[in-house]
């Protein structure tokens, strides 16, 4: 399995998991601006998988992540039988795409957990 991250409400941030605790239901994250590890109930986090893909820079792309494209931003979403696709929402119209096919154009600019105004108009 591919690197998750987590959003996690307590700090209003993404950051990568160090370790999961399947039985006891708890993530464990590092926090490198306050140095310090912090865990974390999963009921208190919203998980974004890993796709395995990276952005032109080499940034690692997950769940929930946006992407520019062409001065567009995108929310990587997983739909099944697409796979992996960035979403735009324009009106009534819904435009899904490829990311496998988009990622060596995207660059992550954000998330929707922090950055949900980038999505919007």
């Amino acid at each position: 399995m591919k690197q998750p991250k987590v959003f996690t409400m307590y700090l209003w941030k993404a950051l990568e998991v160090e370790y999961i605790n399947f039985k006891d239901e708890r993530v464990e994250v590092y926090d490198e601006e306050y140095n310090e590890y912090h865990l974390y109930a999963f009921k208190d986090v919203k998980f974004m998988g890993n796709t395995g893909l990276k952005d032109k820079n080499g940034v690692e792309i997950h769940l929930g992540d946006i992407v520019e494209i062409l001065e567009k931003h995108f929310e990587v979403k997983y739909k099944s039988f697409k796979g992996f696709v960035i979403e735009s929402e324009k009106h009534i119209d819904c435009i899904y795409l490829s990311l496998e096919a988009n990622n060596e154009s995207a660059c992550v600019v954000g998330n929707i957990y922090e950055n949900k105004e980038l999505l919007e108009d």
